[in-house]
């Protein structure tokens, strides 16, 4: 198991998870962005507990995890999974961008 780990600023959140869909061959829908709708907003990247989890189930499958830090308008992000070297570099890649 690969973690992939950075930031993003909120605004970018729904563009990464397309993004980041795209790579793997998930069909990022509608139905992913309602289920983000609110899921930040009690979110701490202090408490593991409070961590929002979202599985993308594309090739290979991958669970994003969100949190808001504390103080700030960044969302830190944990991407898990069989991830090869490559797909890790797009990952970095993307969260250096956004």
């Amino acid at each position: 198991m690969t973690t992939v780990d950075g930031w993003i600023f909120e605004e970018n959140v729904v563009r990464f998870l397309e993004h980041l869909s795209g790579q793997i061959g998930y069909r990022y829908d509608a139905a992913d962005e309602d289920a983000l709708t609110g899921a930040l907003e009690a979110t701490d990247d202090e408490t593991a507990a409070a961590w929002f989890r979202y599985p993308l189930e594309g090739t290979p499958p991958i669970l994003v995890s969100l949190a808001r830090a504390v103080g700030g308008s960044v969302i830190t992000v944990h991407v898990e999974g069989e991830i090869d070297p490559i797909l890790s570099a797009r990952i970095e890649t993307m969260l250096d961008l956004l």
